[in-house]
Parts: C-alpha cells; structure tokens; sequence
C-alpha cells in the first residue's frame, strides 16, 4: 500500500514511472518505485508480475553534420 498522498500510480497505469523512488541506487544503475517498479537509466523497467518493458526513451545523442565555410566537405563512409 502506498503511504503518499497522492497516491503513487498503480504500475499497469500508462503514468506508472511517476511514483516516488524508495531505494536509489545510480551507481548500479536503477531504482525502486513506491509502487514496486524497478527502472533502469537506460529506461527499460521490471514490473512487480515480471513483465519486462523494454527501454522507450532515446538514449544516443544523434550528431547532424554542419557545413563550415572554408572547409571541405567531409564525403560520407562506404
């Protein structure tokens, strides 16, 4: 049972990551919500009935090349 008010979402609704954090541990990794989710940094989470989400959320930072003036064009790689 949670003891917050509000309540922390149950972990079948769609807001389930918005629960408070109970256990923290960022050097491994992860963390434990109130309402017995696990999530993990990469944001893949492990439900309290085993079910595994993969991770959703965009994690690599995608680079866009800029054109320099007075440098060449870099050709890209084959």
């Amino acid at each position: 049972m949670c003891p917050h008010t509000p309540r922390c979402p149950d972990p079948r609704d769609p807001d389930r990551e918005a629960a408070r954090t109970i256990i923290s541990h960022p050097e491994q990794g992860w963390s434990l919500l109130c309402n017995g989710i696990v999530v993990f940094e990469d944001t893949g989470e492990l439900l309290p009935d085993g079910f595994v989400i993969e991770p959703h959320r965009p994690t690599d930072l995608f680079v866009t090349r800029v054109a320099v003036p007075g440098r060449p064009a870099e050709s890209p790689a084959a």
